[in-house]
């Protein structure tokens, strides 16, 4: 059996593997708020990659759900603009705006 420690671990690593909508993350009572942000900002990184890549034409056509993995952190109480770059995640790392 998995800790819960582990498993909030696991599924930053890799989102999609374990929720198919960004909804679900929010749902999971196995986490608490700041493993669930965690798992939602890296989704979000994910998600911004393969907005990049479809913009140029590398993708292999896969659905990125950003607006939901923004309009879930937001639930989760998260400050952030989704039209505003200050507050996504980059590929050097994550930021938050405060």
């Amino acid at each position: 059996m998995v800790s819960s420690l582990s498993f909030a671990t696991e599924a930053v690593n890799n989102p999609t593997r374990y929720y198919q909508r960004p909804r679900q993350v929010i749902q999971d009572r196995r986490l608490n708020r700041d493993e669930k942000l965690a798992i939602l900002e890296a989704w979000e990184l994910e998600a911004r990659s393969l907005s990049v890549a479809a913009d140029e034409n590398m993708s292999g056509g896969e659905p990125t759900l950003l607006s939901e993995v923004v309009q879930a952190r937001m639930e989760l109480g998260e400050h952030i603009d989704p039209h505003c770059d200050t507050g996504a995640p980059t590929k050097h790392g994550i930021r938050r705006t405060s």
